[in-house]
């Protein structure tokens, strides 16, 4: 069998394409998820042209690509797994997530480094989320990508399996986690664990800075979980979120010219563009509270995390994250005082003040390390009697 698939590359690798797009674009159109106001027409060609145009420039800039390039580091010994004395299953197991971790870091480093993000800003310049913004990526990030990918591989001596394995999964799952879908809930949970699934990775395609750098794995959810890019849903829910970027969101954008063109017009330093984060201790918010100065507190945990029997800051308003951006315009005439925004630890708080920055508040910081840092410093006791010192009451 593996014979036959690493004679067969082509054939094996075309075919996962056409099967999983096909899957994923019936399912779409028999049941989207996000309502589209683009057409199909308007965005497919220029995004299947584009895929197109960077495999072709692949094949004629780097002809052995990443397998020829697998066959090569064997035949000669080179890299890792070519030294080490370990099963053959192991070294292909361990190759494909290794190959995934380079990935991952790869796709942090697209957002953080001026050069590489005026590249990738195409991919997440579509004004639509669906199966063809899965391969839609420059014809120069294709290239650069393919380069670094064959770099790591004869780093760690991939088995040829192994890279074959990878590439045929890693096309899979990134038309997979774009697809204009949902799962059940319970469902999407437990896939993860390991996965990326369209809920999480379509975060990463929200138009706020802060949701845009997280969720940067394409296959497995590891990474972002270890390194602290893990977010768990947008801010303005699944249906609320803008999809793509402030700049490019002319409908004639799409057009194939002005995709290509795109690295080269209206520059931006980096995807990374969020502004720090302003903390409040819970020291500092205690005595706020005793001295009895205006201030609004906005809890973004669900009303059933709010209730339960952790408890709230006295004073503070339940506002559940999803929630947040629509409720927004009504509260902008009661939010006096300086804004703390808490929640269990602190994650879903800084995403809330981001949203709320946005909205053009000022004086907006988040309680740091939230109700847990609460509860630790025995601070929930002192204030459950209190009286309503902040502006809002539940």
């Amino acid at each position: 069998m593996t014979e036959y698939l690493l004679n067969h590359v082509t054939a094996v690798r075309l075919t996962a394409f056409t099967a999983v797009f096909a899957l994923m674009a019936v399912w779409e159109w028999r049941t989207p998820l996000r309502p589209q106001q683009l057409g199909r027409w308007q965005r497919w060609p220029g995004n299947l042209a584009v895929v197109i145009l960077g495999t072709l420039l692949v094949r004629a800039v780097i002809p052995l690509a990443a397998i020829g390039v697998a066959m090569l580091a064997t035949s000669r010994g080179w890299g890792l797994f070519n030294v080490l004395v370990l099963p053959d299953w192991f070294k292909v197991l361990a190759a494909v997530v290794l190959l995934d971790l380079a990935v991952y870091v790869q796709h942090v480093l697209l957002h953080a480094l001026p050069l590489l993000w005026r590249l990738h800003r195409m991919h997440h310049a579509d004004l639509e989320f669906d199966v063809t913004t899965g391969s839609r990526f420059h014809p120069f990030e294709i290239a650069l990508s393919m380069a670094l990918k064959m770099g790591v591989v004869v780093a760690l001596g991939a088995p040829v399996l192994a890279v074959l394995i990878f590439e045929v999964l890693l096309n899979m799952t990134s038309m997979f986690n774009h697809g204009n879908v949902s799962l059940h809930a319970r469902l999407d949970r437990a896939l993860r664990w390991l996965l990326v699934t369209p809920d999480m990775h379509r975060v990463h395609h929200s138009i706020m800075a802060q949701e845009m750098n997280s969720n940067y794995g394409f296959n497995l959810t590891w990474w972002d979980r270890l390194f602290g890019t893990y977010r768990t849903r947008p801010a303005a829910g699944q249906l609320g979120m803008t999809i793509g970027l402030e700049v490019f969101r002319d409908p004639r954008e799409l057009r194939l010219d002005n995709l290509l063109w795109q690295p080269f017009r209206n520059p931006e330093r980096t995807a990374v563009t969020s502004q720090p984060v302003r903390w409040t201790t819970t020291r500092e918010l205690h005595d706020q509270l005793i001295n009895q100065r205006t201030t609004t507190l906005i809890d973004v945990r669900g009303s059933d995390e709010f209730a339960g029997p952790i408890g709230y800051v006295a004073g503070a308003r339940n506002i559940p994250l999803d929630e947040l951006s629509q409720r927004l315009p009504e509260l902008g005439r009661t939010m006096l005082g300086p804004i703390v925004v808490i929640c269990f630890t602190d994650k879903r708080s800084t995403t809330a003040a981001a949203l709320i920055d946005a909205a053009g508040f000022t004086d907006v910081s988040v309680l740091r390390g939230g109700m847990k840092a609460w509860l630790h410093d025995g601070l929930l006791a002192v204030h459950e009697q209190a009286s309503a010192t902040t502006v809002l009451s539940n």
